[in-house]
């Protein structure tokens, strides 16, 4: 049951992100806030289900300030982005009650047009992992990951918990040069 509500949230979430991502690949924002990464990591799917964190769960914790939250559109079609241009770092946010998934990532320089400016020093994961963490501090707190490589950086793949009735949600670690450079929480339902 668990690999069923696995590959069939999976399925919804591709469908739902490459829809947005044609959409908003070719938009200056989204093009802007991919640059650090790899777009083969983000078109990776592996056919393996990852493993459980070995915390009981583990999520990304950040937080917004309400008067930011609140002007944001929710949509399954197109991101919105909140920007820390003290620590290069940018946060977006896509999906409606279901399928959402938040991406905290590294960027470089300003974006191209004006965004929300916020303090996204504090964010992490439950277990405090932040963005520029070794890849051995994510092994050694959260187990052994399901590793995909491509560009030069690996994505660290994790269920977000080690719950058996839980819903299976992705917990992702991109990592280049040993350190975290991108942690994206997916939450299926």
């Amino acid at each position: 049951m668990g690999w069923y509500r696995f590959t069939v949230g999976t399925l919804a979430v591709m469908i739902v992100l490459s829809g947005a991502r044609s959409v908003a690949a070719s938009e200056p924002l989204a093009k802007w806030f991919a640059l650090q990464t790899c777009p083969a990591l983000d078109r990776l799917y592996s056919k393996k289900e990852p493993p459980d964190v070995k915390t009981s769960m583990e999520s990304l914790v950040v937080n917004l300030p309400n008067d930011v939250l609140s002007n944001q559109k929710m949509s399954v079609t197109v991101p919105w982005y909140v920007y820390d241009p003290k620590n290069g770092v940018a946060l977006s946010h896509i999906g409606g009650d279901s399928d959402v998934v938040w991406t905290l990532r590294v960027v470089e320089g300003a974006p191209p047009t004006p965004l929300p400016h916020v303090d996204l020093s504090g964010a992490h994961t439950t277990s405090g992992l932040k963005l520029g963490a070794s890849a051995a501090s994510v092994v050694r707190m959260l187990g052994k990951p399901l590793v995909i490589h491509a560009c030069g950086m690996d994505r660290y793949e994790y269920n977000d918990t080690k719950d058996p009735h839980a819903e299976p949600n992705d917990l992702d670690f991109t990592i280049r040069n040993g350190r975290v450079i991108e942690i994206v929480h997916t939450s299926w339902g």
